[in-house]
């Protein structure tokens, strides 16, 4: 009977290691996704992940064999088993941060905007508000500008002004 219980507990452990040939799929699939997403980066944004030495050889030959088909395809498998082999998630937190990163800037473009066209709209009374919160602005250059970019909007043409008023803005922040 003893050994009926140990088989068991073999059999067991066994299905607890077992994963699905669709779960392997899947697992390889996330890989070449994660590889190809850092393909995508620049070479800038490609130092600043933690990758070890090997990955980021096998990302830099892909990157130069890029326009030969097989090759790629190959390189890219490559890259996806260096992959498993190293630490995805923590390159996945660094691809996350960029990509939030890049949502601040969209926010804060939003404020920005949202702000410059109050000015259009409200005149004096908001540039007046704006000079105050940020004393190094230039009252007289606001006026300039939101006059240039009010006579612009009203006539419909390509917003040069309006360009350089939300400039301005973004200076003085």
């Amino acid at each position: 009977m003893s050994k009926a219980k140990k088989s068991t507990v073999e059999v067991g452990s066994e299905l607890d290691d077992w994963v699905s040939r669709s779960e392997l799929k899947r697992q390889a699939d996330d890989y070449h996704q994660l590889g190809r997403t850092i393909m995508g980066l620049s070479d800038k944004q490609r130092k600043k992940i933690p990758m070890s030495e090997d990955l980021a050889a096998a990302v830099a030959l892909a990157n130069r064999i890029r326009h030969t088909k097989e090759g790629f395809r190959r390189q890219m498998q490559f890259v996806a088993k260096v992959l498993r082999a190293s630490d995805a998630d923590e390159i996945r937190q660094s691809l996350n941060q960029f990509k939030n990163r890049d949502k601040r800037v969209e926010v804060e473009a939003a404020k920005l905007e949202r702000v410059r066209d109050l000015m259009i709209k409200n005149g004096d009374d908001e540039i007046n508000t704006f000079v105050e919160a940020h004393p190094s602005a230039d009252r007289q250059k606001f006026r300039q500008l939101v006059r240039q970019a009010a006579k612009e909007h009203k006539a419909e043409k390509p917003g040069k002004g309006y360009k350089a008023l939300f400039q301005y803005i973004k200076e003085c922040k």
